[in-house]
């Protein structure tokens, strides 16, 4: 009998099949075969030790391939590889306790952390550069790694059980193992100190989670019932907890418990409405309370470990930050009074608002004409040329001069006296630069960089033609009444325009020419109330606190709550990765990822013509891709056939078809269909959850194609005894085949994905299978 003819014969012969499917098989999303014999011989039948036992050593052999293949060389390269540049330094930061910030929740990154303080590392090393050595810095990298890897040697494992506790045989779940343990993708990521794999192990745990759970529906409430279900929840909070995209498996399992919750209030099935609304809470309780409260926990053990002050307190606002320990809020906060000469940093760039003697060209390169002012430049390190002196636009007939003449001479100040010159939330005010002595001021010429926007230049302090030109408007951020002072570091600040609206604003790219100095252009943003145009006062020139005020300044620090941190960091988080929108040469598109036609250069080595490139096993891609078609196709046909009353394969067949199968292939179309709406930057890496459950689809569509005898052939359970293994020399041929050709593949890539050994030209162009893949040293 060819393949896949048991599976597609007719039962009728153009006849209306008699019978239905009997129901106490069991129905369900997720189906595990019944281990029920039809004829008695067969039951009776001694099935050898080595087939009984084939699923342990199926189990076995499969954990010792994928530890090989993820611990192999592990140590090589001795360098910071692509994304261990931001995962490392963040376990650093850990470490540390030193706050920052990520659009990533917490957990992942602070299992890496565990692991570097199992092994004493101290945070030491930052990881500030892709290529840095970590044998000089006595980086425990191998430890970090191998941690990792742990994770990502278990995916084989769980996509094994996954398959066998759906009702597959050992065959197919062997082969889904084999396909992920031979993904050079899934081997590159899961080696390395970055965070996909950790979250991918908590998805396939979940889903395993699942699985066990459903095969308990008929002893409901019962311990292992209620276990699993548990563990479904505390899995998916987990993934939820490394990256958000675990969120996608979520909505995977929250489909599942739909369609569970509609079979279970069916009447004709006797369920009560209170049977109904126990099963309901039940679900509720495991599956939202318990993901939402890991949630929760994991973040406040983030706040708990950062406690002091980092790299990420600008992203937040000045209560936040005075949280933190050594916060340069609650060191050295003063009020700013008129005539201080102050230094604006942008908040989002960390720039410094400063100008010079220099002037802009007559002409821009796209030939536009520019007023030929003086220029005003965002830089990156403070300098005497980014301080200004802050003047009310009223001078009140000599009394401004007399009060700074009164400061400067060091003379005690009353208290009324101060406040009448404290500068507040929506005074104007006057900007004059100390070293050329002009005032800052905007007007209505085109910026250089962007044309929508106006450019900010200065106007002599006599010229009166400019005057209304350079008056700007105080606006404190969450100000809520013009009593508000303006502080240094606690108070983010917007400077606009009173006569054209625009506020003062910045952006890291493009920079400005050679003429420009490299700087970041200063220009007036017509949307005065976006975040990123905030500023704040980093520095009065002279003012220092003395041990006393900084104790008092700490002392007037109001508390803030966890669920206020929690909040105001989510918040952070969404709109800073939606805000993750400009171009990276390896980013790509999610229409390319399962045909896998670029991947993405994680490692160079220039001198010994090395390189790390993230690439899918081709040959494994490209059969998942077809065996997603093939079922695609499938599902429309067999349909068809039903509408016709044509029976053309197995009952129990087709149940394992349109529920197991459907939910592997819901898997992969929830991991990755949702990346269509996605406006950010995105990666092949992105694809990487998909592809097991491709490969898991792969390893159904073997099954379904050779395997006639879905009840002889089926596994109740991932470490549980085998009836039989094969149907037929046909069935394993095909799965060597597809084996062979898979692990064959991944050892022509390894050099890529390891970066094991220096390539020839040639070498590396055989490995060309597309002209996109943009391979290095291909001359």
């Amino acid at each position: 009998m060819s393949v896949g003819e048991g599976q597609l014969k007719a039962r009728t012969s153009g006849k209306a099949a008699s019978g239905k499917t009997d129901s106490s098989i069991g129905s369900g999303i997720v189906e595990a075969a019944e281990p029920i014999d039809q004829d008695t011989s067969r039951a009776k039948a001694v099935v050898p030790w080595w087939v009984r036992d084939a699923p342990s050593y199926a189990f076995s052999c499969l954990t010792v391939l994928s530890f090989v293949t993820r611990y192999w060389r592990i140590w090589d390269p001795a360098q910071v590889v692509f994304d261990e540049v931001h995962f490392g330094k963040f376990a650093s930061y850990y470490l540390r306790r030193q706050y920052y910030f990520d659009v990533h929740p917490p957990l992942a990154k602070m299992i890496i952390a565990a692991g570097g303080w199992l092994v004493g590392y101290d945070g030491g090393f930052l990881f500030d550069k892709i290529g840095l050595d970590y044998m000089s810095h006595g980086v425990p990298y191998i430890m970090l790694r191998g941690w990792v890897a742990l994770f990502g040697a278990a995916l084989p494992l769980l996509a094994y059980m996954v398959m066998a506790e759906s009702g597959y045989s050992v065959a197919a779940a062997a082969l889904a193992g084999l396909l992920v343990t031979f993904d050079n993708g899934l081997v590159a990521h899961g080696r390395l100190i970055m965070l996909d794999n950790i979250m991918i192990f908590f998805m396939l745990a979940a889903v395993y989670s699942y699985v066990r759970f459903f095969k308990q529906r008929h002893r409901a409430f019962g311990a292992q019932w209620w276990t699993w279900l548990v563990s479904t929840g505390a899995m998916l909070g987990c993934a939820a907890s490394c990256k958000l995209v675990g969120l996608l498996t979520v909505a995977l399992i929250g489909c599942a418990v739909i369609y569970d919750l509609w079979r279970i209030i069916d009447i004709r099935r006797g369920t009560t409405m209170a049977q109904f609304t126990q099963h309901f809470a039940a679900r509720a309780f495991g599956l939202i309370a318990v993901p939402f409260a890991l949630y929760l926990g994991f973040f406040y053990i983030h706040f708990a470990v950062l406690t002091h002050t980092g790299s990420g307190d600008p992203y937040h606002t000045a209560q936040f930050q005075m949280q933190l320990i050594d916060s340069p809020m609650t060191k050295s906060s003063f009020d700013v009074y008129y005539g201080d000469e102050i230094v604006f940093r942008h908040r989002d760039t960390r720039a410094y608002l400063e100008s010079n003697s220099a002037r802009y060209p007559l002409r821009y390169e796209n030939k536009r004409i520019s007023s030929q002012g003086q220029q005003v430049t965002g830089a990156k390190k403070q300098s005497d040329a980014a301080y200004w002196r802050i003047k009310p636009t009223n001078r009140q007939d000599g009394e401004f001069e007399q009060f700074v003449a009164r400061r400067q001479a060091g003379e005690t100040l009353e208290d009324v006296e101060l406040a009448k010159w404290t500068v507040r939330h929506t005074d104007v005010v006057l900007l004059e630069h100390v070293a050329t002595g002009g005032h800052l001021r905007t007007h209505d010429v085109a910026s250089p960089l962007m044309e929508t926007n106006m450019e900010f230049t200065m106007a002599a302090a006599n010229d009166t033609a400019a005057a209304a030109d350079t008056k700007w408007q105080i606006r404190i951020e969450g100000a809520s009444s013009n009593v508000t002072r303006l502080k240094t570091s606690a108070s983010f600040v917007r400077v606009v325009s009173e006569r054209h609206s625009v506020a003062m604003w910045t952006h890291r790219k493009p920079l400005l020419p050679e003429w420009g100095g490299r700087h970041q252009e200063i220009n007036g943003n017509k949307n005065a109330e976006e975040k990123s145009t905030l500023w704040t006062v980093a520095d009065i020139r002279g003012r220092v606190a003395t041990a006393a005020e900084q104790e008092e300044m700490r002392r007037r620090v109001k508390p803030m709550g966890f669920l206020a941190k929690y909040a105001e960091l989510q918040g952070l988080m969404i709109h800073h990765n939606n805000a993750l929108t400009s171009t990276h040469p390896f980013q790509s598109s999610p229409i390319t990822w399962p045909l896998l036609t670029r991947g993405v250069s994680f490692w160079t080595d220039n001198a010994q013509r090395r390189q790390i490139y993230l690439l899918g096993n081709p040959a494994g891609w490209w059969m998942a891709d077809a065996a997603l078609v093939f079922y695609a196709v499938l599902l429309p046909v067999l349909e068809l056939c039903r509408r016709r009353a044509y029976y053309v394969i197995d009952p129990i067949a087709e149940r394992h078809l349109l529920r197991s199968t459907a939910f592997i292939a819901a898997a992969w179309a929830l991991h990755y269909l949702p990346f269509f709406l996605m406006g950010r930057s995105l990666f092949l890496h992105h694809y990487l959850p998909a592809s097991i459950f491709a490969y898991m689809l792969l390893a159904a569509m073997f099954h379904f194609f050779n395997f006639e005898d879905y009840r002889r052939f089926s596994l109740r359970n991932w470490n549980g005894h085998a009836r039989a293994l094969l149907p037929s020399p046909v069935a394993a041929l095909v799965f060597v085949v597809i084996a062979f050709v898979h692990i064959s593949t991944f050892v022509f890539f390894a050099p890529l994905t390891y970066g094991s050994r220096s390539l020839s030209p040639d070498e590396v162009n055989s490995r060309r299978w597309l002209s996109s893949y943009d391979l290095h040293f291909q001359k």
